[in-house]
Protein backbone atom coordinates (compact mmCIF):
# COMPACT_ATOMS: atom_id res chain seq x y z
CA UNK A 1 0.00 0.00 0.00
CA UNK A 2 1.46 3.17 -1.19
CA UNK A 3 0.68 6.60 0.69
CA UNK A 4 0.08 9.41 -1.46
CA UNK A 5 0.96 13.15 -0.39
CA UNK A 6 -2.19 13.67 -0.74
CA UNK A 7 -3.50 11.45 1.89
CA UNK A 8 -0.60 12.54 4.35
CA UNK A 9 -1.65 16.03 4.22
CA UNK A 10 -5.40 14.73 5.22
CA UNK A 11 -3.65 13.00 8.06
CA UNK A 12 -2.26 15.91 9.04
CA UNK A 13 -5.35 18.06 8.63
CA UNK A 14 -7.59 15.27 10.56
CA UNK A 15 -5.27 14.18 13.09
CA UNK A 16 -2.40 15.91 13.94
CA UNK A 17 -0.41 12.96 11.72
CA UNK A 18 2.71 14.89 10.22
CA UNK A 19 5.67 13.70 8.21
CA UNK A 20 6.85 12.68 5.59
CA UNK A 21 9.97 10.28 6.18
CA UNK A 22 10.29 6.85 5.28
CA UNK A 23 9.72 5.90 9.18
CA UNK A 24 6.43 7.94 9.25
CA UNK A 25 5.01 7.24 6.16
CA UNK A 26 5.73 3.39 7.00
CA UNK A 27 3.69 4.12 10.68
CA UNK A 28 0.48 5.99 8.81
CA UNK A 29 0.51 2.91 6.39
CA UNK A 30 0.31 0.60 9.14
CA UNK A 31 -2.18 2.70 10.28
CA UNK A 32 -3.70 3.20 7.04
CA UNK A 33 -4.38 -0.77 7.14
CA UNK A 34 -4.80 -2.02 10.27
CA UNK A 35 -7.63 0.69 11.12
CA UNK A 36 -10.72 -0.38 9.46
CA UNK A 37 -10.52 -3.84 11.69
CA UNK A 38 -10.86 -5.01 14.79
CA UNK A 39 -7.20 -6.08 15.66
CA UNK A 40 -5.57 -5.22 18.77
CA UNK A 41 -3.18 -2.38 18.25
CA UNK A 42 0.44 -2.00 20.46
CA UNK A 43 1.88 1.38 19.72
CA UNK A 44 5.57 1.39 20.97
CA UNK A 45 8.15 4.62 20.90
CA UNK A 46 9.67 6.92 23.31
CA UNK A 47 7.57 9.18 25.58
CA UNK A 48 6.30 11.96 23.14
CA UNK A 49 6.33 10.27 19.69
CA UNK A 50 2.49 10.53 19.03
CA UNK A 51 1.07 7.24 20.27
CA UNK A 52 -2.22 8.54 21.58
CA UNK A 53 -2.53 10.80 18.30
CA UNK A 54 -2.20 7.19 16.31
CA UNK A 55 -4.65 6.06 19.13
CA UNK A 56 -6.91 8.40 18.17
CA UNK A 57 -6.63 7.91 14.52
CA UNK A 58 -7.32 4.27 14.78
CA UNK A 59 -10.36 4.78 16.50
CA UNK A 60 -11.35 7.83 14.03
CA UNK A 61 -11.06 5.18 10.89
CA UNK A 62 -12.76 2.32 12.27
CA UNK A 63 -16.36 1.14 12.35
CA UNK A 64 -16.06 2.08 15.96
CA UNK A 65 -15.82 5.73 15.20
CA UNK A 66 -19.32 6.56 16.32
CA UNK A 67 -18.78 4.35 19.77
CA UNK A 68 -16.65 6.05 23.16
CA UNK A 69 -13.03 6.07 23.08
CA UNK A 70 -11.73 6.03 26.96
CA UNK A 71 -7.95 6.88 27.12
CA UNK A 72 -6.69 5.12 30.20
CA UNK A 73 -3.04 5.92 31.59
CA UNK A 74 -2.40 2.62 33.61
CA UNK A 75 0.76 4.25 34.45
CA UNK A 76 -1.16 6.84 36.59
CA UNK A 77 -3.62 5.12 38.47
CA UNK A 78 -2.50 3.38 42.13
CA UNK A 79 -1.98 -0.25 41.56
CA UNK A 80 -4.66 -1.31 44.32
CA UNK A 81 -7.17 1.01 42.19
CA UNK A 82 -6.47 -0.23 38.96
CA UNK A 83 -8.13 -3.25 38.68
CA UNK A 84 -11.53 -1.54 39.67
CA UNK A 85 -10.97 1.34 37.62
CA UNK A 86 -10.90 -1.21 34.67
CA UNK A 87 -13.15 -3.45 35.33
CA UNK A 88 -15.52 -1.82 37.50
CA UNK A 89 -16.52 -2.67 41.30
CA UNK A 90 -19.30 -4.22 43.37
CA UNK A 91 -20.94 -2.00 45.86
CA UNK A 92 -18.57 -2.74 49.69
CA UNK A 93 -16.03 -4.57 47.15
CA UNK A 94 -13.43 -2.29 49.42
CA UNK A 95 -13.45 -0.03 51.90
CA UNK A 96 -15.19 3.32 51.25
CA UNK A 97 -16.95 1.54 47.74
CA UNK A 98 -20.54 2.59 48.81
CA UNK A 99 -22.29 1.63 45.76
CA UNK A 100 -21.56 -0.58 42.13
CA UNK A 101 -19.45 1.60 39.29
CA UNK A 102 -18.86 0.88 36.05
CA UNK A 103 -15.11 0.25 34.94
CA UNK A 104 -13.69 2.14 32.03
CA UNK A 105 -14.16 -1.03 29.96
CA UNK A 106 -17.60 -1.32 30.64
CA UNK A 107 -17.87 2.57 29.28
CA UNK A 108 -16.00 1.91 26.32
CA UNK A 109 -18.76 -0.67 25.56
CA UNK A 110 -18.67 -0.79 21.24
CA UNK A 111 -15.48 1.49 20.78
CA UNK A 112 -11.91 1.49 21.72
CA UNK A 113 -10.15 1.66 24.93
CA UNK A 114 -6.58 2.97 24.69
CA UNK A 115 -4.39 1.62 27.32
CA UNK A 116 -1.61 4.22 27.70
CA UNK A 117 1.94 2.96 29.55
CA UNK A 118 0.44 -0.83 29.61
CA UNK A 119 4.21 -1.71 30.95
CA UNK A 120 3.43 -0.72 34.47
CA UNK A 121 0.08 -3.07 34.39
CA UNK A 122 0.57 -5.57 37.49
CA UNK A 123 0.63 -9.10 36.76
CA UNK A 124 -2.36 -9.60 38.18
CA UNK A 125 -4.17 -7.15 36.02
CA UNK A 126 -2.60 -8.35 33.11
CA UNK A 127 -4.42 -11.76 33.45
CA UNK A 128 -7.85 -10.47 33.52
CA UNK A 129 -6.90 -8.28 30.81
CA UNK A 130 -5.99 -11.20 28.52
CA UNK A 131 -9.22 -13.08 29.55
CA UNK A 132 -10.95 -9.95 27.84
CA UNK A 133 -8.83 -9.84 24.60
CA UNK A 134 -9.63 -13.74 24.23
CA UNK A 135 -13.22 -13.75 25.33
CA UNK A 136 -14.84 -10.77 26.00
CA UNK A 137 -15.32 -11.84 29.20
CA UNK A 138 -14.83 -10.09 32.51
CA UNK A 139 -15.75 -9.66 36.04
CA UNK A 140 -15.92 -6.73 38.47
CA UNK A 141 -13.99 -6.89 42.08
CA UNK A 142 -15.98 -7.97 44.49
CA UNK A 143 -18.31 -10.57 42.15
CA UNK A 144 -18.57 -13.66 40.65
CA UNK A 145 -20.57 -12.74 38.18
CA UNK A 146 -19.33 -12.99 34.06
CA UNK A 147 -19.74 -10.24 32.03
CA UNK A 148 -19.04 -9.72 28.40
CA UNK A 149 -17.94 -6.73 26.82
CA UNK A 150 -17.38 -5.78 23.25
CA UNK A 151 -13.96 -3.32 23.07
CA UNK A 152 -11.25 -2.93 20.47
CA UNK A 153 -7.86 -2.44 22.46
CA UNK A 154 -5.05 -0.20 21.06
CA UNK A 155 -2.54 -0.57 23.82
CA UNK A 156 1.25 2.02 23.82
CA UNK A 157 4.46 1.81 25.82
CA UNK A 158 7.35 3.48 25.73
CA UNK A 159 9.59 0.36 27.06
CA UNK A 160 10.85 -2.62 25.67
CA UNK A 161 8.14 -4.87 26.36
CA UNK A 162 9.99 -8.08 25.24
CA UNK A 163 12.77 -7.83 27.88
CA UNK A 164 9.98 -6.88 30.57
CA UNK A 165 8.87 -10.43 29.45
CA UNK A 166 12.36 -11.99 30.32
CA UNK A 167 12.48 -10.03 33.23
CA UNK A 168 9.26 -11.43 34.53
CA UNK A 169 7.11 -7.98 34.91
CA UNK A 170 5.24 -8.58 31.64
CA UNK A 171 3.28 -12.33 30.83
CA UNK A 172 4.49 -13.45 27.60
CA UNK A 173 0.93 -14.64 26.59
CA UNK A 174 -0.34 -11.15 26.94
CA UNK A 175 2.80 -9.40 24.51
CA UNK A 176 2.20 -12.53 22.15
CA UNK A 177 -1.68 -10.77 21.79
CA UNK A 178 -0.80 -7.27 21.82
CA UNK A 179 1.99 -7.55 19.74
CA UNK A 180 -0.16 -9.15 16.84
CA UNK A 181 0.06 -5.89 15.19
CA UNK A 182 2.89 -3.07 16.19
CA UNK A 183 3.37 0.65 15.08
CA UNK A 184 6.21 1.99 16.55
CA UNK A 185 7.09 5.62 16.32
CA UNK A 186 10.46 6.78 15.82
CA UNK A 187 11.94 9.46 17.75
CA UNK A 188 12.65 12.88 16.37
CA UNK A 189 15.91 12.74 16.33
CA UNK A 190 16.09 9.86 13.39
CA UNK A 191 13.90 12.01 11.26
CA UNK A 192 14.58 15.51 11.65
CA UNK A 193 13.93 16.44 8.06
CA UNK A 194 10.01 16.09 9.33
CA UNK A 195 10.94 19.14 11.68
CA UNK A 196 10.05 21.79 8.58
CA UNK A 197 6.92 20.17 8.62
CA UNK A 198 6.07 19.92 12.02
CA UNK A 199 6.88 23.69 12.64
CA UNK A 200 4.68 25.06 10.03
CA UNK A 201 1.86 22.39 11.32
CA UNK A 202 2.11 23.52 15.12
CA UNK A 203 2.61 27.02 14.14
CA UNK A 204 -0.06 27.83 11.54
CA UNK A 205 -2.31 26.15 14.84
CA UNK A 206 -1.31 28.39 17.02
CA UNK A 207 -1.60 31.45 15.08
CA UNK A 208 -5.18 30.37 13.74
CA UNK A 209 -6.19 29.74 17.80
CA UNK A 210 -4.85 33.07 18.75
CA UNK A 211 -6.28 34.83 15.36
CA UNK A 212 -2.95 36.30 14.13
CA UNK A 213 -0.73 35.81 10.59
CA UNK A 214 2.68 33.28 11.13
CA UNK A 215 5.25 34.82 9.16
CA UNK A 216 7.22 32.08 8.86
CA UNK A 217 10.79 30.57 10.06
CA UNK A 218 14.34 32.03 8.93
CA UNK A 219 16.72 29.11 7.30
CA UNK A 220 18.91 29.67 10.36
CA UNK A 221 16.84 29.43 13.31
CA UNK A 222 15.60 26.08 11.11
CA UNK A 223 18.74 24.79 11.03
CA UNK A 224 19.07 25.14 14.90
CA UNK A 225 15.91 23.42 15.46
CA UNK A 226 17.56 20.33 13.60
CA UNK A 227 20.35 20.56 15.90
CA UNK A 228 18.77 19.92 19.08
CA UNK A 229 18.52 16.09 20.39
CA UNK A 230 14.56 17.00 21.70
CA UNK A 231 14.18 13.92 24.06
CA UNK A 232 10.51 14.96 24.57
CA UNK A 233 10.48 14.36 20.68
CA UNK A 234 7.31 15.79 18.34
CA UNK A 235 5.79 17.06 22.30
CA UNK A 236 8.69 19.21 23.27
CA UNK A 237 9.19 20.50 19.66
CA UNK A 238 5.25 21.69 19.68
CA UNK A 239 5.60 23.33 23.23
CA UNK A 240 8.38 25.35 22.24
CA UNK A 241 7.00 26.44 18.64
CA UNK A 242 3.37 27.04 20.27
CA UNK A 243 4.69 29.12 22.73
CA UNK A 244 6.97 31.14 20.05
CA UNK A 245 4.53 31.73 18.12
CA UNK A 246 1.72 32.67 20.97
CA UNK A 247 3.99 35.48 22.68
CA UNK A 248 5.70 36.79 20.09
CA UNK A 249 2.69 37.67 17.82
CA UNK A 250 2.79 35.24 14.58
CA UNK A 251 6.48 37.15 13.83
CA UNK A 252 8.92 35.83 11.88
CA UNK A 253 11.13 33.17 14.04
CA UNK A 254 14.50 33.85 14.48
CA UNK A 255 17.68 31.99 15.87
CA UNK A 256 17.86 34.15 18.39
CA UNK A 257 14.23 33.63 18.96
CA UNK A 258 14.74 29.92 19.03
CA UNK A 259 17.61 30.33 21.59
CA UNK A 260 15.73 32.47 23.75
CA UNK A 261 12.44 30.19 23.97
CA UNK A 262 14.84 26.83 23.84
CA UNK A 263 15.34 25.03 27.16
CA UNK A 264 18.52 26.51 28.51
CA UNK A 265 20.46 22.64 28.66
CA UNK A 266 19.23 22.17 24.78
CA UNK A 267 20.42 26.39 24.33
CA UNK A 268 24.32 25.15 25.66
CA UNK A 269 24.00 22.47 23.87
CA UNK A 270 23.08 23.93 20.63
CA UNK A 271 25.90 26.62 20.96
CA UNK A 272 28.86 24.11 22.15
CA UNK A 273 26.93 22.23 18.53
CA UNK A 274 27.59 25.18 16.52
CA UNK A 275 31.29 26.02 17.89
CA UNK A 276 32.08 22.08 17.00
CA UNK A 277 30.45 22.13 14.07
CA UNK A 278 32.62 25.32 12.47
CA UNK A 279 35.72 24.14 13.42
CA UNK A 280 38.01 23.79 10.09
CA UNK A 281 40.07 20.30 9.24
CA UNK A 282 44.00 21.07 7.14
CA UNK A 283 41.76 21.90 4.02
CA UNK A 284 40.07 24.65 5.57
CA UNK A 285 36.80 23.36 5.10
CA UNK A 286 34.45 22.54 8.04
CA UNK A 287 35.42 18.86 9.44
CA UNK A 288 31.75 16.39 8.66
CA UNK A 289 31.27 14.08 11.65
CA UNK A 290 28.52 13.56 14.45
CA UNK A 291 27.87 16.48 16.02
CA UNK A 292 26.06 15.34 18.66
CA UNK A 293 27.80 12.39 19.29
CA UNK A 294 31.01 14.25 20.03
CA UNK A 295 29.37 16.15 22.11
CA UNK A 296 27.98 13.55 24.53
CA UNK A 297 31.22 12.12 24.35
CA UNK A 298 33.49 15.14 24.98
CA UNK A 299 31.23 15.70 28.07
CA UNK A 300 31.13 11.80 29.21
CA UNK A 301 34.91 11.81 28.89
CA UNK A 302 35.38 15.39 31.42
CA UNK A 303 33.30 13.62 33.98
CA UNK A 304 35.17 10.26 33.42
CA UNK A 305 39.19 11.97 33.82
CA UNK A 306 37.83 13.59 36.48
CA UNK A 307 36.40 10.90 38.34
CA UNK A 308 39.57 8.72 38.11
CA UNK A 309 41.89 12.22 39.31
CA UNK A 310 39.73 11.96 41.93
CA UNK A 311 40.24 8.50 42.99
CA UNK A 312 43.84 8.32 42.39
CA UNK A 313 44.30 11.76 44.31
CA UNK A 314 42.28 9.87 47.71
CA UNK A 315 43.76 6.95 47.17
CA UNK A 316 47.85 8.64 46.57
CA UNK A 317 46.89 10.14 50.05
CA UNK A 318 45.78 7.34 51.96
CA UNK A 319 48.92 5.59 50.63
CA UNK A 320 50.89 8.43 52.07
CA UNK A 321 49.85 8.55 55.36
CA UNK A 322 50.19 4.98 55.66
CA UNK A 323 53.79 4.84 54.71
CA UNK A 324 54.62 7.57 57.06
CA UNK A 325 52.39 6.55 60.22
CA UNK A 326 54.66 4.04 62.48
CA UNK A 327 53.48 0.44 61.84
CA UNK A 328 51.91 -1.35 64.89
CA UNK A 329 53.16 -4.17 66.27
CA UNK A 330 50.83 -7.43 67.11
CA UNK A 331 53.05 -10.21 68.87
CA UNK A 332 52.02 -13.92 67.74
CA UNK A 333 49.77 -12.06 65.01
CA UNK A 334 50.36 -13.83 61.24
CA UNK A 335 50.95 -11.31 59.06
CA UNK A 336 47.89 -10.28 56.56
CA UNK A 337 47.91 -8.91 52.57
CA UNK A 338 44.51 -8.27 51.00
CA UNK A 339 46.80 -7.55 48.04
CA UNK A 340 44.46 -4.38 47.99
CA UNK A 341 46.33 -1.91 49.49
CA UNK A 342 49.55 0.66 48.30
CA UNK A 343 52.22 0.69 49.75
CA UNK A 344 55.00 2.19 48.50
CA UNK A 345 58.43 2.08 49.87
CA UNK A 346 58.87 5.68 50.03
CA UNK A 347 56.49 8.95 49.99
CA UNK A 348 54.78 9.88 47.07
CA UNK A 349 55.27 13.84 46.13
CA UNK A 350 51.51 14.87 44.89
CA UNK A 351 51.63 15.26 41.13
CA UNK A 352 52.30 18.75 40.03
CA UNK A 353 49.23 20.34 38.01
CA UNK A 354 49.75 20.95 35.02
CA UNK A 355 47.52 22.66 32.17
CA UNK A 356 45.88 19.76 30.98
CA UNK A 357 44.34 19.06 34.01
CA UNK A 358 42.76 21.91 34.52
CA UNK A 359 41.22 22.05 31.01
CA UNK A 360 37.62 21.48 30.26
CA UNK A 361 35.14 22.66 27.89
CA UNK A 362 34.17 25.99 30.34
CA UNK A 363 37.67 26.57 29.49
CA UNK A 364 37.68 25.57 25.76
CA UNK A 365 34.53 28.15 25.57
CA UNK A 366 36.36 30.92 27.17
CA UNK A 367 39.44 30.82 25.12
CA UNK A 368 37.11 30.23 21.91
CA UNK A 369 34.85 33.78 22.88
CA UNK A 370 38.67 35.93 23.85
CA UNK A 371 40.02 34.51 20.55
CA UNK A 372 36.96 35.74 18.54
CA UNK A 373 36.80 38.98 20.40
CA UNK A 374 40.44 39.53 19.68
CA UNK A 375 39.78 38.85 16.23
CA UNK A 376 37.26 41.27 16.00
CA UNK A 377 39.02 43.93 17.92
CA UNK A 378 36.04 43.60 20.89
CA UNK A 379 32.93 43.89 17.79
CA UNK A 380 30.45 41.53 19.64
CA UNK A 381 28.18 41.46 16.80
CA UNK A 382 31.09 39.65 14.54
CA UNK A 383 32.71 37.86 17.10
CA UNK A 384 29.00 36.39 17.80
CA UNK A 385 28.94 35.80 14.13
CA UNK A 386 32.61 34.44 13.61
CA UNK A 387 31.60 31.76 16.77
CA UNK A 388 28.29 30.89 14.82
CA UNK A 389 25.86 32.12 18.10
CA UNK A 390 23.23 34.77 18.78
CA UNK A 391 24.61 38.17 20.08
CA UNK A 392 22.34 37.48 22.73
CA UNK A 393 23.64 34.17 23.64
CA UNK A 394 27.77 35.87 23.53
CA UNK A 395 26.36 38.91 25.66
CA UNK A 396 25.47 36.27 28.32
CA UNK A 397 28.71 34.00 28.18
CA UNK A 398 30.84 37.36 28.25
CA UNK A 399 28.69 38.37 31.40
CA UNK A 400 29.24 34.56 33.33
CA UNK A 401 33.33 34.66 32.32
CA UNK A 402 33.64 38.21 33.13
CA UNK A 403 34.84 39.40 29.98
CA UNK A 404 34.39 43.01 29.94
Amino acid sequence: MQVSRQLLRQLAVRFGLVGESPQMVQAMTRLLQVAPTDLTVLVTGETGTGKEVFAHAVHDLSTRKKAPFVSVNCGAIPETLLESELFGAEKGAFTGSVEQRKGFFETANRGTIFLDEIGEMPIATQVKLLRILESGEYSRLGSSDVLKVDVRVVAATNRDLAYEVRQGRFRQDLFFRLNSVNIHLPPLRQHPDDIEHLVEHFAQKAADKNIVTYEGIDQAALNLLHRQTWPGNVRELRNVIETMVTLEQGARITEDMVLRYLPQNDSEQATVSTALMNIPTSNGRPQDFDVQMLYRTLLQLSTDVAEVKSVLRHLLSMSVDAAAAPAPVHHNAVPFDDGLAIRPRTPMPSAPSTEADQLDLATLERQAIETALRRTQGNRRDAAKLLGISERTLYRKIDDYGLI
